[in-house]
């Protein structure tokens, strides 16, 4: 396999806990990015890191663009969901030891950013001290964050156009709310949806998708599915590929 399937995203690209871990080998192999990729005939390179926001997503494959041949490559990027809030942080933080401790590439930079998601709460005084201000501008301004995803879909959309490199986009949870939030229609309408799996359908994204027919992983505590739900997903996903070629 020449080509190669550079996979970014949280900890539902990760394949996180499928075995009960966070992360490891087996679960990045059996994640439905890794899965896709193989269907594709490609090599699986998952920079994909639990925890991450969608600042951190798209800074990960620019990143990792700056450094790389494009020659040969085709893109997934799972969308993590949009409530959450990259922050610039003065002390090096802890996602390479942690939750990227598995990755095929670690983006560098971001050990000067903390991500914050509303159910984690730091691990360090300094960390805690400076999440709860974000985390209200969170719960009170969802939709600023929506719209940030918007721009940083499109960002991405345009650079990987630019680079005549072929992609894909899809929803690991809650994006966009385009009925409530009239200031994201602008940003919707500039998608290109062959590119981008129900991208306007919340439960459509992986983690609600497959929490609504019911699927449950035993071995999970932080709300990730197992090994079924990945591989159905990637069918899906595969599919999707095949019919907008086939147009």
């Amino acid at each position: 396999m020449s080509k190669i399937c550079l996979i970014a995203g949280c900890s539902h690209t990760v394949g996180a806990e499928i075995d009960g871990l966070i992360d490891s080998p087996f679960n990045r192999s059996h994640s439905y990015g890794n899965i896709l990729a193989e269907k594709l005939g490609y090599k699986p390179v998952n920079i994909a890191v639990c925890g991450y926001t969608n600042s951190a997503i798209a800074r990960s494959v620019l990143e990792w663009f700056s450094e790389h041949d494009t020659t040969d490559v085709f893109v997934l990027i799972g969308w993590s969901e949009s409530a959450r809030i990259e922050a610039p942080f003065e002390y090096p933080t802890w996602y390479q030891e942690q939750d990227g401790k598995y990755c095929d590439w670690f983006s560098k930079t971001s050990m000067d950013y903390l991500q914050i998601n509303i159910n984690h709460h730091g691990f360090s005084e300094k960390e805690k001290d400076i999440q709860e201000d974000y985390k209200r501008f969170i719960v009170n301004r969802i939709e600023y964050t929506e719209i940030t995803s918007a721009n940083l879909v499109l960002l991405l959309q345009y650079f990987l156009k630019y680079k005549n490199v072929d992609y894909l986009m899809c929803n690991t949870g809650h994006m966009f709310n385009q009925d409530k939030i009239k200031h994201l229609n602008f940003y919707l309408n500039s998608i290109d949806n062959r590119k981008y799996y129900k991208y306007n359908n919340n439960n459509e994204s992986f983690y609600m998708k497959y929490l609504n027919l019911g699927y449950s992983n035993p071995k999970a505590k932080y709300g990730h599915h197992s090994a079924t739900p990945h591989k159905l997903y990637a069918d899906e996903l595969y599919n999707f590929i095949k019919a907008n070629n086939d147009q």
